[in-house]
C-alpha cells in the first residue's frame, strides 16, 4: 500500500513540473499585456510631470510622493516586461517608456533634489538672519556664512538639472535669492574675520612669517571703517581688539629681528591733528623726528603707518585710546628693516 501511494505521488510531482512556466512572468507576457503595463506607466507620468512645474505648482511644494513611488513601479515593471518581450513592435514600446515615462521620472527627481537643497538653504539663510537681527556676531556667524557658501553653489548645481526655465527661476527665487542677500550683508564682516583668524594661526606656529602678519593687519585694518559703517559698533570693536593683541605679540616677536634704532615715545605739536614727533633711542641719547599725519587720528582708531629714520623704514601700528587728543596714542612697532 505505501509503496502505490509513493508511486503515486512521485507521478503527481512529475505532471506539476511540466505544467509550471518555463522563465519569469514577465518572460511569458504577451504583446497586448506589455503594452497595457506602458500604457499605465504613461498615465501616471503624465498625471506626475505637472506637478513638478511652477506653472502647475504655484507653490512650489514637493510632488504626491505617492504618485511619484507608483510611476516608478510602474516604469520598473513595464521595462521589465519589454525588455523579454520577442516582438517586432519591441522597439517602439521602450521608445514610448523613455519619451513619455522615463524621462519624466527623471525630472521629477532633479525637481525634488532641487527643493530639499532649497529647503536646506532657507533653513540656514533664516539662521543667518537671525544672527544678523539679535546682533550675534561673534558666535557661529563666520562658520554659517561658509556654510551657506557651499549650500549655495550646490543649490546652483541642482538647479541646472531642474527642467523649465520657468520653474528654475522660481526656485532660483524662493531659496538661491534670499540667501544670497543676507550672507552679503556679513560678507565684509567674514572676511575681516577670517583674516584674523589666519592671523592667530600664524602667531601660534613656532616660526612666526613676520611679513605675512604685517600683510594681515593692514588688510584687516584697512577694512575696519567698512565694518564700522555696516555694522553695529561691538562688531567693529570685536575684531579690533583681536587685531590689537595681535600687532602687541608680533611686535615681541618681531623685536629681536629689528634691523634700527628702537624708540619708545610719541608726542606732537597739534594733539594728532598733522604732525607725530618720534623719540629715537641713539644708545646714549634721544634724536627727535617730526613726521605728518595724513590726517587726524581719532579717538579708537588703529592705524598702520610707516616712515623713514636715517636709512631704515619702520612699520608700525598707532591706536588711540584716550579721550584727549594731546595723549600719545597706543604704539607697536611691527618692523624696522633697512632700506636697500
Amino acid at each position: 500500500m505505501y509503496k502505490k501511494i509513493s508511486i503515486m505521488l512521485t507521478i503527481l510531482l512529475l505532471l506539476s513540473t511540466q505544467l509550471l512556466p518555463i522563465g519569469n512572468a514577465s518572460a511569458a507576457l504577451s504583446y497586448s499585456q506589455t503594452n497595457s503595463l506602458v500604457t499605465k506607466a504613461e498615465k501616471l507620468a503624465g498625471a506626475l510631470k505637472w506637478q513638478i512645474s511652477v506653472d502647475y505648482n504655484k507653490n512650489l511644494t514637493l510632488p504626491d510622493m505617492v504618485l511619484f513611488n507608483q510611476t516608478k513601479d510602474a516604469y520598473n515593471k513595464a521595462q521589465t516586461a519589454v525588455s523579454a518581450l520577442k516582438d517586432s513592435r519591441k522597439a517602439s514600446l521602450q521608445s514610448r517608456l523613455d519619451t513619455n515615462v522615463k524621462i519624466h521620472i527623471t525630472r521629477a527627481i532633479a525637481y525634488i533634489d532641487a527643493l530639499n537643497g532649497g529647503k536646506k538653504l532657507e533653513a540656514l539663510t533664516n539662521e543667518l538672519r537671525y544672527l544678523i537681527k539679535e546682533e550675534i556676531y561673534t558666535i557661529r556667524m563666520d562658520d554659517l556664512y561658509h556654510e551657506l557658501s557651499y549650500q549655495i553653489r550646490k543649490q546652483a548645481v541642482l538647479l541646472y538639472r531642474v527642467y523649465g526655465k520657468s520653474t528654475r527661476e522660481a526656485i532660483l527665487a524662493k531659496y538661491k535669492v534670499p540667501a544670497e542677500a543676507e550672507k552679503s550683508k556679513v560678507a565684509y564682516f567674514v572676511t575681516v574675520k577670517d583674516i584674523v583668524d589666519k592671523a592667530k594661526l600664524e602667531m601660534a606656529k613656532d616660526e612666526v612669517d613676520i611679513y605675512l602678519m604685517i600683510n594681515y593687519l593692514i588688510t584687516s585694518n584697512d577694512m575696519l571703517p567698512i565694518i564700522q559703517q555696516l555694522h553695529p559698533y561691538h562688531v567693529a570693536q570685536f575684531l579690533q581688539s583681536d587685531m590689537i593683541d595681535l600687532a602687541e605679540e608680533l611686535s615681541m616677536v618681531s623685536e629681536s629681528e629689528f634691523e634700527g634704532p628702537q624708540f619708545d615715545m610719541l608726542n606732537t605739536e597739534d594733539a594728532f591733528q598733522e604732525t607725530m614727533i618720534v623719540h629715537f633711542d641713539m644708545g646714549g641719547y634721544y634724536q627727535k623726528e617730526l613726521y605728518f599725519l595724513d590726517e587726524p587720528l581719532q579717538q579708537y582708531e588703529s592705524r598702520i603707518i610707516n616712515f623713514e629714520f636715517i636709512g631704515y623704514e619702520y612699520t608700525v601700528l598707532l591706536y588711540r585710546v584716550d579721550e584727549n587728543p594731546w595723549v600719545a596714542p597706543n604704539f607697536y612697532t611691527l618692523d624696522i628693516s633697512e632700506i636697500q
